[in-house]
């Protein structure tokens, strides 16, 4: 399920693999050659055949603008007001509000009053 709220704007070449569950928020701005998945794509088990990488949700809150070139993976959760670094690489939820998240893997770097086009 792919829930993409209003005011969304996704430049060329971005791809969004929705295996689960997707949630953008308002006025989320993509650049080109991002990558947005929910899921690995496959099935990797342990030692006693019990799945190991199961297909986690993500979310991003209002007013996040996304660089070119950034891989967004499952179980993310970005908050509101964020600008995420060209090339970044974006897992997990330890991100802060009104940042600039960049890196590889990412995380949040420097506090902002907000951000537009």
């Amino acid at each position: 399920k792919l829930c993409v709220g209003d005011n969304f704007a996704v430049s060329a070449n971005s791809q969004f693999l929705c295996y689960n569950k997707i949630t953008l928020g308002r006025d989320i701005q993509f650049s080109w050659d991002c990558l947005v998945m929910d899921s690995d794509t496959h099935t990797i088990f342990d030692a006693k055949s019990k799945r190991i990488n199961t297909d986690k949700e993500i979310k991003i809150a209002d007013k996040v603008w996304v660089g070119c070139r950034v891989t967004i993976l499952k179980g993310t959760i970005i908050p509101k007001n964020c600008v995420i670094g060209a090339t970044s690489l974006v897992l997990g939820d330890e991100f802060k509000e009104n940042t600039i998240i960049l890196g590889c893997p990412a995380k949040s770097v420097r506090k902002i009053g907000g951000w537009e086009l």
